[in-house]
């Protein structure tokens, strides 16, 4: 437990509001004035039941994203829409404080969820899925433990039924825990839906609702609410770790009085007004300083004078100096219920973030029951007005008797963080955006980019995308500002394999006047130089002019060209180090190696910059013979036999690529001849010393001399550096095992074995050349396959040097890499201003699939109507039935579909009420293949009993359909004929084996528990056989279709049914049938079937037919 209590504030929004899909869209419908509540048929037909058509509404039931949440197809279907809503709600909270998902992996963080009455139950009853999805579907604590699961949260994880004022219950809870340090943050969150007239048609009898589409607060003309709808989720953090605030929360009371004056949903008066004044007790606030209340506002007469009379003891005493400003966002967008008190302080919220109090509508003349309306002590808000207070009361009535109160401060951080990008003092800013498809991704980066010069927005965004969220596949970059407003940003696919990185570093040749120019200006990078600069000073070497003169000759001196990259290369590691950029392999070109050993934690700063100078000194105060070096488009194995005998192969670069080194003369002269055979040869500007050959032997005394003065002891060099200087046979000799004078002194005397290196680089590598210029890349791109990505950090682009940089490291971020990008940028202080936009408004989802939203499947099936989709590898019984090696759906299936959507309708369970079917007409197969999904439709007439099956628009079962009095069938048991097989009538017996084999033959294939007819003989006017119940009325149907046109089984076609006159069922007879054999019986004369519990009148059958072929099998 804590020693002392640590402030609580709201750090992240996510919600679903009446009308709005986010706080954005929310706030424009509430300062225009605009009617949330509305009436249509989105719920339920107009004037349905209670009349009471006016309700605030959701939109978009449908849209989840299941993939994000890996949530199993079949689980989403009969998911509870107050889960999917709550799952989708809290990643939105999340992110809007400014944290990955990932983030809250396995921290303390509490989840808690309230909810009251989920209209779409009744649906669970009645769906058409299995008991075990149904159970973890709509099981009411799955709001809060799917999600503690998800984000593998270890803190508390419940959900609360507390009625109306169950949000402040898990506000107040995880308030106290953080306080405390009981838990580190915490998910509490709200949600209800209006989607049955019955529950609005007992809340009319409750005299609680307007007839009307508008909510009316506080007017003379109130005459009730309309109900609404939200999903309201709030992330509480410690104002100490939280990246925004939202608002601080002083206190959170509630309390349920369980005694009431009359009626069960009157309110108490007195009970408001002590809650009130703890509340403001607890808080150590004087009431009159408050100056604006978010109202609970019903909109019934009575209920609001109580209110507004009772706020007016507590607010409005001698010290006020103003009047109390009050509004409610029931005029708005009607009563949310459960999400009420959420509701109101998202309000809060949208006042305190803008400045402005939002006004009220539906409000004509004052309640004339309320005296201080008409003295003017409390202002009704109805029009824009500006909010002036630090602190907002937000209030909230359960429906029995129970009040809740909290206390809302404002966040008063207000920063000038519009960066002016175009300033010399600053950069451009990379931004970062992942999604779960192409269109999320562009959208992102768009809106990102139109607050692009809000420093702390763009933080906030970088900070949440920066880093790996499940299932966002796609990932984008760009940089603001924007210097092509046409340019398309590409979106690149992303794989979550971790791929490795190689940090390649380049050698002689990279540099070029004024590359330090442009870099200068990152902050990380300058630091950096102002370090080598430190060191280099005394020694008479400015490297700061070197990095950023414009002498084209300043790298004429090889000392210049030597400090000048070493300090690049240093400068861009702090860079990738800033951004948790680690390399899996290090490799160097030439003198390339010392940035090796710096990457590899072998050299500080100032030895790698030492070992620079070092090198450049000893090349100057040796003697050498005038030398040059020219690049040549051909490997070593091609050129070595055509050299002349005094130049040396210096660096073998590739297969196809090498540098000769030698005298001036003979350089030229070798580089004329090639040229002339149409041979790429380019000389490379090295000073006129010819490295990497016997020329510059006699300057290794003096560079070993001067790197022992400054590698004082040598470190181990790491697995991650492979050696170019080296051939690997030597890589385990002592020489190669420290970064040690001799072993720089041997790269500079020794030829590089760069193509040798680049074998080791794996093939799904990202390779990241770090030096001045990217001079290796086209030695890279030949070398290696396309599957390793190569990103180089600089080009030979003056003043652009920055831009090249970000959108390399961009790259990275598109190729899997999460840089940590805000690391580049000055420090920005949290919690962030207020008015920085939310983030939770930016495209998050995939919500391209729409899914059942359970409530209106269950209303297609009271209206006699029922689509579903068949998909056969999701079916046993659709993949155990073949018809001439096809798989054809079963009759049986069909049948059983209607007769259980029949029993939904009239909200029957299956074995309640005894079935009738009449005139059923089988007339087409439908074949399905595994991968293909069909749609199926039924309809039944409610009054007739008609109805019609049809599966991808073609009718495959019609007939009619009703109930039975039980008397109608009873059991047959005593009335089945007893045969004897020793009488004359018996003329034959078929095996269970027999059947089915002859069955195959004829090209029917049956599999599994379709095989179920056994024990079959034949007489002279009745068959009689033993059909196997496994508890599925599939399996069974099918056997008793079957069984009666098997006496000619193996003289002709097999035969299938195609209209039965009447069957009879009575299910009850088979609830204690577990397991067994159950006698059939055939009646030649009267072709009737009977068993116990079933009969079938004027069954007719027909060779199989096979279905015909979809055009797109033609």
């Amino acid at each position: 437990m804590a020693d002392h209590k640590e402030e609580v504030v709201i750090s992240g929004i996510g919600g679903l509001f009446p009308e709005s899909n986010n706080i954005t869209e929310l706030t424009d419908l509430l300062f225009n004035k605009i009617n949330g509540v509305t009436i249509d048929s989105r719920r339920w037909k107009p004037n349905q039941l209670s009349g009471v058509n006016g309700t605030g509404k959701i939109k978009n039931l449908d849209k989840f994203d299941a993939a994000f949440f890996s949530v199993h197809p079949k689980l989403c279907k009969v998911m509870d829409l107050l889960t999917r809503m709550s799952l989708e709600r809290s990643i939105e909270a999340i992110i809007d404080a400014g944290l990955s998902p990932s983030d809250l992996n396995g921290t303390n963080t509490g989840v808690f969820m309230g909810s009251a009455i989920s209209e779409t139950e009744m649906a669970a009853m009645n769906c058409n899925s299995s008991l075990s999805f149904s159970m973890l579907g709509r099981s009411r604590t799955m709001q809060a433990n799917r999600l503690s699961f998800i984000l593998n949260l270890t803190g508390p994880s419940f959900c609360m039924d507390g009625g109306w004022i169950c949000g402040s219950n898990g506000l107040k809870k995880a308030k106290e825990m953080i306080e405390n340090g009981f838990i580190s943050s915490a998910l509490v969150g709200v949600a209800n839906l209006t989607l049955r007239p019955e529950i609005q048609f007992l809340f009319q009898g409750l005299n609680r609702l307007t007839k009307s589409a508008q909510t009316k607060p506080f007017s003379s003309d109130a005459d009730g609410y309309n109900r609404s709808e939200a999903c309201i989720v709030l992330y509480l953090q410690k104002a100490s770790e939280a990246k925004r605030s939202y608002g601080t929360l002083l206190n959170v009371k509630s309390m349920q009085f369980g005694n009431h004056i009359e009626n069960i949903t009157d309110h108490d008066g007195n009970h408001f007004k002590s809650l009130l004044l703890d509340s403001y007790k607890e808080a150590n606030i004087d009431p009159a300083t408050v100056d604006f209340i978010e109202a609970y506002g019903s909109g019934i007469k009575s209920e609001d004078a109580m209110e507004l009379n009772i706020m007016e003891e507590v607010f409005c005493t001698e010290n006020r100096k103003t009047p109390l400003k009050v509004g409610s966002v029931k005029s708005n967008i009607g009563h949310c219920e459960v999400s009420g008190l959420f509701m109101s302080i998202v309000k809060a919220i949208i006042t305190m973030e803008s400045g402005y109090i939002p006004p009220n509508i539906n409000y004509s003349e004052p309640n004339n029951n309320v005296p201080a309306l008409k003295n003017g002590k409390i202002q009704i808000i109805t029009e824009k007005t500006p909010f002036v207070g630090d602190i907002i009361g937000i209030s909230s009535f359960g429906i029995i008797n129970a009040f809740s109160h909290v206390i809302l401060k404002k966040n008063n951080i207000v920063k000038n963080n519009i960066v002016n990008v175009h300033d010399s003092i600053n950069i451009p800013r990379l931004i970062l955006a992942s999604g779960r498809n192409e269109e999320n991704v562009r959208e992102t980066l768009n809106k990102i980019k139109s607050h692009g010069n809000n420093a702390d927005f763009v933080t906030l965004t970088n900070d949440v995308f920066a880093k790996n969220i499940n299932a966002h596949f796609y990932r984008s970059s760009t940089i603001f500002p924007i210097l092509d407003e046409s340019r398309i940003d590409d979106v690149w696919n992303v794989i979550s394999t971790k791929r490795p990185v190689w940090f390649i570093f380049s050698g002689m040749g990279s540099q070029w006047h004024g590359m330090g120019t442009d870099l200068m200006k990152l902050p990380i990078f300058a630091d950096a130089i102002n370090k080598c600069d430190i060191i280099l000073k005394p020694l008479g070497v400015d490297i700061k002019y070197i990095l950023t003169s414009q002498d084209p000759t300043i790298f004429d001196n090889i000392l210049n060209s030597f400090v000048g990259i070493a300090a690049v290369q240093i400068g861009l590691v702090e860079v990738l180090k800033a951004l948790d950029i680690i390399p899996d392999g290090i490799i160097g070109h030439s003198v390339g190696e010392l940035g090796c050993a710096y990457a590899d934690g072998c050299f500080t700063a100032e030895e790698m910059i030492l070992s620079a100078y070092a090198r450049g000194r000893a090349s100057l105060e040796t003697e050498l013979i005038p030398g040059m070096m020219a690049a040549i488009g051909l490997g070593y194995n091609q050129i070595k036999d055509k050299l002349p005998h005094d130049i040396d192969v210096a660096c073998h670069n590739s297969e196809t690529n090498c540098t000769i080194s030698g005298p001036v003369d003979s350089i030229n002269e070798f580089v004329s001849e090639l040229k002339s055979k149409g041979i790429f040869a380019k000389a490379v500007n090295v000073a006129g010393i010819a490295f990497h050959s016997r020329y510059i032997q006699s300057a290794g005394p003096t560079l070993l001399k001067y790197l022992k003065d400054v590698i004082k002891v040598p470190k181990k060099r790491s697995s991650k550096w492979i050696s170019s200087s080296l051939p690997e046979i030597k890589w385990e000799s002592d020489l190669a095992k420290y970064s040690s004078p001799e072993y720089h002194t041997n790269n500079l005397l020794s030829s590089v074995l760069f193509e040798d290196v680049l074998k080791h680089v794996p093939n799904d590598a990202i390779t990241i050349e770090i030096a001045p210029h990217g001079l290796l890349q086209a030695i890279i791109k030949n070398a290696l396959p396309e599957t390793v990505t190569k990103i180089p950090l600089t080009k030979r682009m003056y003043g652009n040097s920055i831009r090249f940089l970000l959108t390399s490291i961009g790259k990275m971020y598109t190729n899997g890499l999460n840089p940590k990008i805000n690391e580049l940028y000055p420090k920005i202080t949290f919690p962030v201003s207020r008015g920085t936009p939310s983030i939770y408004s930016l495209p998050f989802w995939d919500h391209s699939e729409k899914w059942t939203d359970g409530f209106n499947d269950f209303m297609d099936v009271l209206s006699g109507e029922n689509i579903s989709t068949l998909v056969l590898n999701d079916n046993i019984h659709l993949a155990k039935y073949q018809i001439h090696g096809q798989h054809i759906i079963p009759f049986s299936f069909i049948l059983f579909n209607v007769w259980k959507t029949f029993i939904q309708l009239n909200v029957y369970s299956l074995n309640e009420k005894s079935i009738q079917f009449k005139n059923l007409r089988f007339t087409n197969n439908v074949k399905m293949h595994p991968t293909d999904s069909s749609e199926r439709y039924i309809m039944i007439q409610l009054g007739s009993g008609s109805f019609e099956c049809s599966i991808d628009n073609e009718i495959v079962l019609s007939g009619e359909i009703r109930f039975l009095n039980d008397t109608v069938l009873g059991s047959t048991k005593e009335k089945l004929i007893q045969l004897d097989k020793t009488s004359n009538d018996f003329q034959g017996y078929l095996s269970e084996n027999e059947i089915y084999s002859i069955l195959k033959n004829n090209g029917l294939n049956l599999e599994g528990d379709f095989k179920n007819i056994t024990n079959f003989e034949i007489y002279k006017n009745n068959i009689q056989c033993s059909i196997k119940w496994r508890n599925d009325w599939i399996y069974f149907l099918e056997g008793l279709f079957q069984f009666p046109f098997l006496e000619h089984l193996g003289t002709g076609p097999v035969k299938i049914p195609v209209y039965i006159r009447e069957l009879y069922i009575n299910p009850a007879l088979f609830e204690n049938h577990s397991e067994k054999d159950i006698i059939v019986n055939y009646n030649k004369l009267t072709n009737e079937v009977t068993c116990d519990g079933i009969k079938i009148l004027g069954i007719k059958n027909d060779s199989i037919s096979l279905p015909k072929l979809k055009s797109s099998e033609v």
